[in-house]
């Protein structure tokens, strides 16, 4: 039997899917009563200390794919005592981690806030804001063991209303941040401890939901020098990837900062939660296929993994594009319409527009990149691709620093350069699984090219009649812009981009998933 269980992973798509959507809306809106609490300058300044602290936290995503690696591998065996020795050695590693990022930020990152960055003036807040998103982080490192235990066993109701979860309680924070007194220093003060608490509680849900149902899931020190090697070394060559990633986002918001000032921080920032709520899309999708990807290796279904890597390249684009379309073409709509005008620095639009494309770039990064961390073999890989990433930052250092270059040029750097890696991905999947890079072009990247490109210029074209020849009000022609954008993005996905076994079977999935029968246990 397959490995593949496509069933689940619709069932799980469209739970998440559904999930992430609600997550979304209820994120933009708190995002705008947060800005209108704190101002343009405050919220700036929040998002510029706190990236302080996730710069030092690029241990950590390397050690997450390996925990959920390693859990796949022993559940697809069924070799229950394996798997606790692992969760065991996984939760040491964590602890230890924990302690090296406590450590980092407030050495390093401390000095950092206290002699690069602008806070203008407001150091009082900056440092409360700076200790809060520590613990805050910390609590969330701290989670990962268990929240891979979820994710490796499919577990993805737990997963979604975990989430949910999230959301509505930081528009909770949101709304006792508009009652809170006139004072922006003790507002953001207090956002930052609400959010803290919100972690903590997040965690300890996460701790006593798999110490109840998960017998591995109950630490007991493990002493196993070869095992602690063996995901140190996986997790050592992933640092470099995972480390390329974050340095770069991270230290981009950073390297602006510096030198354009909290106004520049804050449309960077407005620009980050655009990208990273409909990035979420496609985090959402992988969540549910990646486990499948490993098991498939696992059980050596080859020519299955090969084909869910092209379907989920596909599919992961087309789930970003169809919400990325209407914000690239009606961002100066709904900006304004989400923080206010006032609350909208005018560069953040280009800022956005450029970030959104950056996002459909790096759609194809986890399904390209899933397989050949399921070989284990991964030095090549991560050194190659994690280097090539790595150059975005000195590049843009120098384009500023020297060229003196607008702050929009660091967006065609990463853009330009995340081409460059994904042909490096294409090319080491194929060297390390077989899957050939022309084989990966016809079923995939060029049924996106199409889609992209007819979807676009049939939603530019009614755009400009709508704007050109129909009088009526800008609310109204933007919101039938968006309804274009989506309508024809979907139908072209689905009639064009996918060939004709994917449009039975996504069908036939959607059919079984509402009338019952795609659902299982979750």
């Amino acid at each position: 039997m397959t490995a593949v269980d496509q069933k689940r992973i619709a069932a799980n798509t469209i739970l998440l899917y559904v999930r992430m959507l609600v997550v979304m809306v209820v994120g933009l809106y708190t995002s705008r009563v947060v800005i209108n609490a704190l101002g343009k300058e405050y919220y700036g300044l929040f998002d510029a200390v706190s990236q302080i602290v996730l710069l030092v936290s690029f241990l950590t995503g390397p050690l997450s794919t390996a925990c959920q690696r390693y859990y796949s591998y022993d559940l697809e065996h069924q070799d229950y005592d394996r798997l606790k020795r692992i969760f065991s050695i996984s939760l040491t590693i964590f602890v230890i981690l924990t302690l090296a990022i406590v450590l980092l930020a407030e050495t390093a990152g401390y000095w950092y806030l206290m002699h690069n960055a602008d806070v203008n003036g407001h150091y009082h807040a900056a440092k409360w804001v700076f200790q809060f998103s520590i613990i805050s982080f910390a609590l969330y490192v701290m989670r990962v063991p268990y929240q891979g235990m979820i994710i490796a066993r499919e577990k993805m109701k737990v997963f979604a209303y975990l989430s949910l979860f999230e959301a509505f309680a930081t528009l909770g924070v949101a709304a006792v941040l508009i009652m809170a007194p006139d004072d922006k220093d003790s507002r953001i003060i207090l956002y930052a401890g609400l959010r803290m608490t919100i972690q903590l509680i997040t965690s300890l849900f996460h701790w006593l939901y798999c110490r109840l149902f998960y017998k591995e899931c109950r630490f007991k020190l493990v002493v196993d020098k070869e095992q602690f090697k063996e995901m140190f070394s996986y997790s050592g060559w992933n640092m470099i990837g995972s480390s390329a990633d974050v340095f770069k986002n991270m230290g981009l918001t950073l390297l602006l900062n510096a030198h354009f000032g909290l106004i520049m921080s804050a449309a960077r920032a407005i620009a980050n939660k655009v990208q990273m709520t409909i990035t979420q899309l496609n985090f959402n999708f992988f969540t549910a296929v990646r486990p499948q990807i490993y098991k498939s290796y696992v059980a050596n279904e080859i020519d299955d993994m090969h084909k869910l890597i092209c379907q989920s390249s596909k599919f992961s684009f087309y789930l970003l594009f169809v919400v990325a379309l209407p914000l690239l073409l009606e961002a100066e709509f709904i900006l304004p319409l989400w923080l206010r005008e006032d609350n909208v620095p005018d560069i953040a639009y280009i800022l956005t527009r450029l970030m959104i494309i950056e996002a459909l770039v790096n759609s194809l990064t986890s399904p390209l990149t899933a397989p050949v961390q399921a070989t284990g073999n991964i030095r090549n890989f991560q050194l190659t691709v994690g280097i090539t990433m790595l150059t975005i930052l000195p590049l843009s250092y120098l384009a500023i620093k020297f060229l003196n270059m607008p702050a929009p040029t660091v967006l065609y750097i990463s853009i330009a350069v995340s081409l460059l890696a994904q042909a490096l991905r294409v090319w080491f999947v194929y060297k390390q699984t077989g899957l050939r890079p022309g084989i990966f072009v016809k079923t995939s990247v060029l049924p996106i090219l199409a889609v992209t490109a007819i979807s676009s210029a049939i939603s530019v074209v009614a755009r400009s009649y709508l704007y050109d020849h129909c009088m009526m009000s800008r609310t109204i022609r933007s919101l039938i812009v968006i309804a274009i954008c989506i309508a024809v993005t979907s139908i072209t996905s689905f009639l064009i981009g996918m060939n004709g076994s994917e449009r039975r079977n996504g069908l036939n999935m959607i059919k079984g998933f509402l009338s019952g029968q795609g659902k299982r246990e979750n």
